[in-house]
């Protein structure tokens, strides 16, 4: 594992550590999961916790290549942040490509967004065939959603359906009933909204949880994704 910094096209320079399996290649071809941080304005930064709790799942159990950054003006990333999140949405876009170039026969990407990454994992489009996009959005800020996007919460919900509604979508939602910033009744409502498409997804409602998955709801997590990630075998 090394750590550099990635030159986008659009003109920043992300942080990022690309973290490789000890199992040597599957036949099938290798998996590359993406892991998106906390909002950057309240100190998210990829050395977060709960997401060194999922990356040591997708690396160790999985056998991902996990790719862990730091979004626009964080750590030695370059430029901003923006109050609106749309521009990392296209940073996203690019880090994936490169990730594609970094490691060889990518037949399976996972993007993996926490709390405010999981706004931003959310604007990212299915990959065309072969490779397989799976997107998980781990505790999803619905509640401050619209505070968060700079009232773009519109934005969200249009780009979110259009996921759900690839027919080659793989659409993981997990949340807490104890989460502090969205609760229970607010999630199911969204819940009930995004049925209404005609594509399908998942949801995963952990008992006692909350925003920061503590212990023993972060085993159920692992047990959540270890069940959901497409198999390398």
């Amino acid at each position: 594992m090394a750590t550099e910094l990635v030159k986008l096209p659009l003109g920043v320079s992300l942080e990022a550590k690309l973290y490789s399996p000890e199992a040597p290649p599957s036949e099938v071809g290798a998996g590359l999961a993406v892991l998106l941080h906390p909002w950057s304005w309240l100190g998210g930064r990829m050395e977060d916790q709960v997401l060194a709790f999922v990356s040591n799942i997708l690396l160790h159990e999985c056998g991902y290549h996990v790719l862990l950054f730091n979004s626009r003006g964080v750590g030695k990333s370059s430029g901003w942040a923006s109050f609106t999140g749309l521009t990392e949405g296209k940073d996203l876009e690019e880090l994936v490509h490169w990730g594609l170039g970094a490691v060889t026969n990518v037949k399976s990407v996972v993007l993996v967004g926490y709390s405010h990454g999981a706004l931003i994992t959310s604007l990212h489009p299915v990959l065309p065939p072969p490779i397989k996009t799976s997107h998980l959005l781990l505790s999803y800020p619905m509640g401050p959603r619209s505070f968060l996007t700079l009232f773009n919460g519109g934005t969200y919900t249009d780009r979110l359906n259009e996921l759900i509604n690839d027919p080659h979508s793989n659409v993981l939602i997990v949340h807490g009933d104890q989460d502090e910033f969205t609760s229970a009744g607010t999630y199911e409502e969204w819940v009930t909204e995004l049925r209404k498409n005609e594509g399908e997804f998942r949801v995963e409602l952990v008992q006692d949880a909350t925003h920061f998955w503590t212990r023993r709801s972060g085993e159920k997590l692992r047990e959540i994704i270890k069940g959901w990630v497409p198999s390398l075998v």
